[in-house]
């Protein structure tokens, strides 16, 4: 890791000390992140692209642990990988050094592998408390079931590590989850969901620490039909949830479904605008390549039985799209998410006050774009006169679309790894997580860690 002009920052969440990890400037995250902008085709360079302006990437680990408890039919792991060993921690703790090197401060990490809940909570723990002191923002992956029988693990990892992200995986494809069973729908599913809103709720309340969770659905020809309803169950839910990810399935690993017919990343958006009950702009935020990602802020007003959702950068509005780039640009690298509001808002102070023309604009834009929301706005002072529920939610929509082998080596396949936002470390080197999947790579990876034996423990 690069510490040549870096800070060191205590780490403490509510008592847990989580020990020391480097920070980066401004200026030094500024530099980090443009240094990707070259790495991208140019016609790609464009005011909505994120990666290079506000981040590098995304990254994740593997080989964690490659084992799972359920036997999906979509799934990208191996045939073999159930009969892996758990990588030791000093290996996992190599992968996070390799990733922070990547991604600078506070760069988001997706811990994940198999499934990674079949390691005991401590262990797990101390992959999270190890990525948050070194300074990533680390989300465990999860299909969830362990959490549901195992009423304190999230607890655990909320309360004694600092996990503040995590993402479930619910859908129809999932063989092995009680209660799932052939021919459901993904509406049959919502009693599933809403025991992980639940669980999140409960987990907010009993530690009283900020618990920020995804919920991620694999999109295949039985179950597209679904995305309409599944979208309005997020957007009730977005107290709770704060991403909704749809992902196209891949014929990668031991996957058997099939992938919906004539299912472009522009139709599957039309059926979540469907459920959002408005068309929203796809366009809204680039992160990458737009084959690879769509990726849309919108925010839920839910004021008694009225629900509303803003978008932060509407079609057709240049005023939108000129905000957005001057945020992203001038204004993202001074954030810090692992701070508090009023922290932030000191830290925004700075680029405001160093091109303080930029003031008048951002408050004419933020009067605008509240007279131009009078109608929540209106039911908001309504239910607080008459005391209905009142919730103001992000949630970012998402499409993530992976590559098989044959995708991958084509010219556009070519240039979406070229412009890769998601990528693994593996043999000292980021790899596209398409790449590890669509070739031999994952099979080589779980060769490497093969046991004749069953773990003790295990």
């Amino acid at each position: 890791m690069n510490v040549e002009a870096v800070r060191a920052s205590p780490v403490n969440v509510r008592g847990v000390n989580l020990g020391y990890f480097v920070t980066e400037s401004p200026a030094e995250l500024k530099r980090r992140y443009l240094s990707r902008v070259g790495e991208l085709p140019e016609h790609l360079d464009v005011d909505e692209q994120v990666a290079g302006y506000g981040a590098v990437a995304c990254g994740a680990t593997h080989s964690i642990i490659e084992r799972c408890n359920f036997a999906c039919t979509s799934c990208y792991l191996t045939d073999i990988a159930n009969e892996t060993r758990p990588l030791p921690f000093e290996e996992i703790a190599q992968q996070l050094d390799e990733l922070r090197a990547y991604l600078g401060y506070y760069g988001k990490v997706q811990i994940t592998s198999g499934e990674v809940t079949l390691l005991k909570p401590e262990e797990h723990g101390r992959i999270v408390q190890y990525a948050r002191k070194i300074g990533l923002d680390p989300m465990v992956m999860t299909n969830g079931q362990r959490l549901l029988q195992i009423p304190d693990y999230l607890t655990r990892l909320v309360r004694d590590y600092g996990l503040q992200k995590i993402s479930f995986h619910v859908d129809t494809t999932q063989k092995g989850r009680p209660g799932m069973a052939m021919g459901l729908s993904e509406v049959d599913v919502h009693p599933i969901r809403n025991r992980f809103v639940d669980l999140v709720r409960a987990t907010r309340k009993e530690t009283r620490l900020a618990q920020h969770a995804a919920q991620t659905v694999t999109v295949t020809q039985d179950n597209v039909t679904g995305v309409a309803e599944v979208t309005r169950w997020a957007i009730r839910n977005a107290d709770a949830f704060r991403i909704l990810s749809f992902l196209p399935v891949a014929g990668v690993g031991r996957t058997l479904d099939q992938g919906a017919v004539d299912l472009s990343m522009a139709s599957l958006w039309e059926r979540i605008c469907e459920g959002a009950g408005k068309r929203l702009n796809r366009r809204a935020m680039l992160y990458g390549h737009p084959e690879c990602n769509t990726t849309v802020p919108v925010v839920v007003v839910r004021s008694g039985d009225y629900t509303h959702l803003e978008e932060a950068v509407r079609e057709n509005s240049s005023w939108d799209r000129r905000m957005f780039r001057i945020l992203v640009r001038e204004f993202s690298h001074y954030g810090d998410q692992g701070r508090g509001l009023l922290y932030n808002l000191a830290r925004f102070s700075i680029p405001a006050l160093q091109r303080p023309w930029r003031i008048p604009e951002l408050v004419s834009f933020t009067v605008w774009r509240s007279i131009l929301a009078i109608e929540p706005v209106l039911h908001l002072l309504k239910s607080l006169f008459v005391r209905d529920p009142i919730s103001i939610s992000p949630l970012l929509i998402v499409i993530h679309k992976f590559m098989n082998a044959d995708e991958l080596n084509t010219s556009v396949g070519q240039e979406r790894l070229d412009a890769c936002t998601f990528k693994l470390p593996v043999n000292g080197e980021m790899v596209s997580m398409c790449e590890v999947n669509a070739t031999p790579l994952r099979q080589e990876l779980n060769e490497q860690h093969l046991v004749s034996v069953e773990v003790p423990g295990r």
